[in-house]
């Protein structure tokens, strides 16, 4: 049996009543050949197992974890590296439309220097009796074509560009994308996108939908993803080959969020870059939101420092990666 084209991973965790509907929009994927590995997060349940196993599908098969991994270490294995041309991620909340895989791939077969690349997403909505509404907004606007992205954007000082659930990327490449296992679960987009090849393409047409669920299982604690924010700032400025002025960037660019990340900027500052001269670029109204700021949270910048402390590597990590990024162009 010949190799497939593209392998598809699909992680479930204790959503057995949306599973078959992400699982039906891979089936129903114009393009057929991949192959697909689901991974069951939860050792107890049986569900994912039984449900596979009716499709009566050879492309599928099921990897039941011994022990709960977690999202950050299950979303890793799709990262090992496998010999197929093309891999992607689908998690048990989302679905993707019919053409997506057909889309992608014909993009990437087409450009060889695209190593990453991700469609645009429908946003859809999670109502109390089960039922879900288009909410008719989406991740990006929606238009013709694609759109390129070369490091660094200004999205990316803080955030990322694109989406888990509508990536493709290259199998021989997967293993430069895998992060620490103790990354947060909110964070896990802005810090691989830290290691991918530049340019990375956008997809502007919705071909994936995102569930925005009832419940989730991201943290509600805002300080680990603070700390997070402040990282992406630091990395970003310390590896800048003028660090004022890539500083003046991200101040900038912040400037102009709603609601505002400025503090970030002076914690990132404060905490890892130690550079006095910076705090110059401050002005008035910057310094009353820091100031705000610290009235409310000051007492728990202990906390944001313990954080800090227990990601190094994290840190680490995205010093090396925006490092082998940065080019010294401008936002």
């Amino acid at each position: 049996m010949a190799e497939a084209c593209c392998r598809v991973y699909l992680f479930t965790y204790k959503r057995n009543n949306l599973l078959p509907r992400s699982v039906k929009s891979l089936t129903d994927q114009t393009f057929e050949d991949w192959v697909c590995e689901v991974h069951n997060d939860d050792p107890h349940d049986t569900f994912p197992q039984q449900y596979i196993n009716s499709l009566n599908d050879p492309r599928f098969t099921v990897h039941q974890h011994a022990q709960n991994m977690g999202a950050v270490a299950s979303f890793n294995l799709a990262f090992a590296g496998r010999s197929e041309r093309y891999a992607t991620m689908l998690e048990d909340d989302n679905w993707w439309e019919p053409d997506f895989l057909n889309e992608a791939i014909n993009l990437m077969n087409g450009n060889p220097d695209i190593k990453v690349a991700w469609s645009n997403m429908r946003l859809w909505q999670e109502q109390a009796d089960d039922s879900w509404t288009d909410t008719g907004k989406t991740t990006w606007p929606v238009k013709k074509g694609v759109t390129y992205f070369n490091w660094p954007t200004p999205k990316q000082i803080m955030g990322a560009l694109h989406s888990n659930g509508a990536m493709i990327y290259r199998g021989s490449l997967a293993q430069n994308y895998t992060i620490p296992g103790n990354v947060l679960f909110n964070a896990v987009e802005l810090i691989r996108e830290r290691s991918f090849e530049n340019p990375i393409c956008l997809i502007n047409k919705p071909l994936a939908n995102f569930a925005i669920t009832k419940a989730t299982h991201r943290s509600n604690d805002p300080y680990p993803w603070i700390a997070n924010q402040i990282m992406l700032v630091a990395s970003f400025v310390s590896t800048a080959d003028q660090k004022k002025e890539a500083f003046k960037q991200a101040l900038g660019y912040s400037r102009q969020q709603t609601p505002s990340p400025v503090p970030n900027l002076f914690l990132a500052n404060l905490l890892i870059l130690k550079n006095n001269s910076l705090y110059a670029f401050f002005g008035f109204k910057d310094w009353f939101i820091i100031l705000k700021w610290l009235l409310s949270n000051g007492s728990k910048l202990s906390k944001l420092k313990s954080y800090l402390s227990a990601q190094t590597n994290v840190y680490a990590f995205l010093l090396e990666n925006t490092r082998n990024r940065h080019n010294g162009s401008s936002l």
